[in-house]
């Protein structure tokens, strides 16, 4: 058996560009680009990671479309590691409008939407509440 920590995810993770705001609890924002995702989490790479303490906790804005008409899936998500090129964010919960789109975009963007469908039968990486 191998100790390779993609070998131990539970969600396969998709290749996406996409920019990406990451508004702490505490006040710090943070603006980068994700460059693969998943149902559990994402990398977020060049933010200033040397700001942003491990277990922080806020909401992570994925950028869909800017201005002048926004659009915006938005992950309340607590950072589990850093580096010098960015944050490890894990997903915590989404509202069901939130989890419909983000669904929606990782199925779109899969090589494999039968398999990512399977495996959020199994696991299905953040909760998912009743929004406003």
């Amino acid at each position: 058996m191998t100790d390779n920590p993609k070998d131990r995810r539970k969600h396969t993770r998709i290749t996406l560009e996409l920019d990406a705001e990451l508004q702490l609890d505490n006040g710090g924002v943070f603006k980068g680009k994700i460059k693969n995702i998943s149902f559990s989490g994402v990398f977020m790479h060049h933010i200033n990671s040397a700001n942003i303490s491990v277990g922080s906790t806020g909401m992570l804005k994925i950028i869909l479309q800017a201005d002048p008409h926004p659009n915006t899936i938005n992950i309340r998500c607590e950072v589990v590691r850093t580096d010098e090129s960015g944050a490890g964010i894990r997903f915590v919960n989404i509202d069901i409008r939130g989890y419909q789109q983000f669904k929606n975009l990782m199925i779109y963007n899969s090589t494999d939407p039968d398999t990512l469908l399977a495996e959020l039968e199994k696991h299905p990486g953040l909760d998912i509440y009743k929004g406003d």
